[in-house]
């Protein structure tokens, strides 16, 4: 149980090392108001419930980073990064926009069936 944790500390700590180096979402889209993201994994067609939550983004403060964690407590090494795909969308100016990302993690011998699904709403100064 101790190199579990360990092993969670660490995942925390280099994810908070990515977002310290992480460049600014206001920096990048500076006309950028507000950003809401809907997000929901599933596994093949079937949402999985306790995963789903909704994110409001701090934009003045946020890093130009999403990058989620698998939600499969049995997953090793997975995670979603849409931050090339939320970003090029936020740049295009888009107040509505969705995608998908299959985890690019291993439960056992396997790839991970996860994948997360967002619907964002954003918001821009006129």
């Amino acid at each position: 149980m101790m190199r579990r944790n360990n092993e969670a500390s660490e995942r925390h700590a280099e994810r908070r090392r990515r977002e310290d180096e992480a460049p600014r979402l206001i920096a990048t889209v500076p006309n950028l108001v507000s950003l809401k993201l809907h997000l929901q994994e599933a596994k093949g067609d079937v949402s999985v419930a306790e995963t789903g939550h909704i994110r409001h983004v701090v934009v003045a403060h946020a890093p130009l980073l999403f990058d989620m964690p698998c939600r499969d407590p049995a997953c090793k090494d997975g995670g979603h990064d849409v931050t090339s795909a939320i970003t090029r969308s936020l740049k295009a100016g888009e107040t509505q926009f969705e995608g998908e990302h299959q985890c690019t993690g291993y439960v056992g011998d396997g790839a991970c069936q996860r994948v997360l699904r967002y619907t964002a709403t954003a918001a821009y100064k006129s």
